[in-house]
């Protein structure tokens, strides 16, 4: 029976645990912090249920599908409520729903009659991407600099805090921009996949689902499950230092003390993962610290439901034109429930990022001066003060995968075979979200598995 080392207690690394145990093997889980989950946690306090970091999965999420049933918790899964797909976007003084289909994008002031007609010609722009092309110029190009502006660089902001204009179109946005490599065009190919999909669901006895989903008592309970099966296999508070290959064996100090392992699955933020790495393997430790890191500030806070100034819906993004802080704000307890309590709601706003550093560490008082000052300008009504206020900060929240992300992963990688039994994982990767997190801890549970079984190294054939 081999003896395997996780490093780090998040998403991808409670993954890749389990997964290795499940196999037979012996797993140690290392966590620098006090408890396992990482940013995939659920608080509840003072009757409200915040997440420490993503507020949901999407339906098409199939790793997390599996990894629940495999864990027993699929039937805790729960989807969002309907107003969950009206989504609003902030442009001159208001908010205006996102276009949801034919009709609603027709009748929709989001976009000029002239911006409208250029995204609808998307399907015969020429397809050309290039492998270093920025999201910025690949989405203009597709869709116009209208929709660009109004629609794809808020959800930039919403999901990568991040400056559109240096992020990667093929690292950021793979499948878009695979799907112009492939068909010619993102909505031609975006159609050509679900087609393909719902064949290959169908094949499988499965259905395709659409949709936000989370489970019944926060997004926590897929780490806490995970967590709950690794039981006294997860050390926290221990920190690992450095690691090094000797004597077919790797070894790994953390905390002064010195651990050997048949195999190591490094599952850490890229500066943490740089740190690590960075005696053993220089080459691979510099391309991970020229990740860049977006600091995120995550504000919780309350409204009373009577007087809400509040639409119903998922939430609004804020395109950077307007002088607004916020980048957005998520109506949390309308998409699930059991939230906050009766008569309350619970939202949840994300200051920082890449274009605005600093603001993710002002201080309470300024987060909440700027919420109640910055959302009564984009609704137009004042805001009360908040029963409740929590802040969490993040000053390494989101990997940014800028152009040449995937030469230098892949480079990550080469280096990295040097070490045979060493696995990476992690949201920085290939992608940010949770499915992307969990993804990467199942692929690197695979490799350490061959390695333990055939004696390769990660990333041989």
């Amino acid at each position: 029976m081999a003896e395997v080392l996780v490093v780090g207690g998040g998403a991808a690394g409670l993954t890749a645990a389990f997964k290795i145990w499940r196999a037979g093997h012996r797993v140690r889980v290392l966590e620098a912090r006090d408890a396992a989950g990482g940013n995939v946690r659920t608080v509840d306090s003072e009757g409200f249920r915040m997440e420490t970091g993503p507020h949901g999965f999407m339906g098409s999420s199939e790793h997390i599908w599996r990894l629940a049933r495999e864990l027993g918790i699929e039937s805790a899964i729960e989807r969002a409520g309907a107003g969950s797909r009206r989504r609003y976007i902030y442009r001159d003084g208001g908010l205006h729903p996102l276009p949801v289909d034919p009709v609603s994008f027709l009748r929709t002031s989001l976009l000029s009659m002239r911006g409208k007609l250029r995204l609808c010609m998307e399907p015969f722009v020429p397809g050309r991407a290039t492998e270093m092309e920025t999201a910025w110029h690949f989405f203009c190009r597709r869709f116009g600099v209208e929709a660009a502006t109004y629609i794809v660089s808020p959800f930039v902001s919403g999901i990568y805090a991040g400056d559109v204009e240096r992020l990667g179109a093929r690292a950021a946005f793979a499948r878009f921009w695979q799907f112009e490599r492939e068909t010619g065009s993102m909505i031609l190919g975006a159609l050509k996949h679900m087609r393909e999909k719902r064949k290959r669901l169908a094949r499988e006895g499965l259905n395709a689902r659409r949709g936000l989903f989370s489970f019944d008592s926060g997004l926590g309970r897929l780490t806490s499950a995970l967590a709950r099966n690794l039981e006294g296999h997860i050390e926290t508070r221990t920190r690992v230092e450095t690691l090094r290959f000797a004597g077919d064996r790797i070894r790994v100090r953390a905390d002064g003390h010195e651990l050997a392992a048949d195999a190591v699955v490094l599952a850490v933020p890229p500066p943490e993962a740089a740190g690590i790495l960075a005696g053993e393997l220089p080459g691979a430790a510099e391309c991970l610290r020229k990740i860049p890191m977006a600091p995120v500030a995550l504000v919780h806070w309350t409204c009373s439901l009577e007087l809400s100034p509040f639409p119903s819906g998922f939430g609004f993004l804020v395109p950077r034109l307007y002088g607004l802080q916020i980048l957005g704000t998520i109506f949390t307890s309308q998409l699930f429930a059991g939230r906050a309590p009766a008569g309350s709601l619970l939202l949840s706003s994300f200051f920082g990022g890449m274009l605005d550093p600093g603001r993710a560490a002002a201080s309470d008082g300024e987060l909440e001066t700027l919420i109640r000052s910055e959302h009564a300008r984009i609704l137009g009504r004042p805001v009360a003060q908040p029963r409740v206020l929590r802040v969490m900060r993040y000053p390494g929240a989101i990997p940014q995968l800028l152009p040449d992300h995937p030469e230098r992963m892949a480079r990550v990688r080469l280096e990295g075979s040097r070490i045979p039994g060493l696995s990476l994982a992690g949201n920085y990767l290939t992608g940010v979200s949770l499915e992307h997190a969990v993804e990467s801890g199942l692929r690197a549970a695979q490799d350490c598995l061959r390695h333990l079984r055939f004696g390769r190294g990660m990333n041989e054939p």
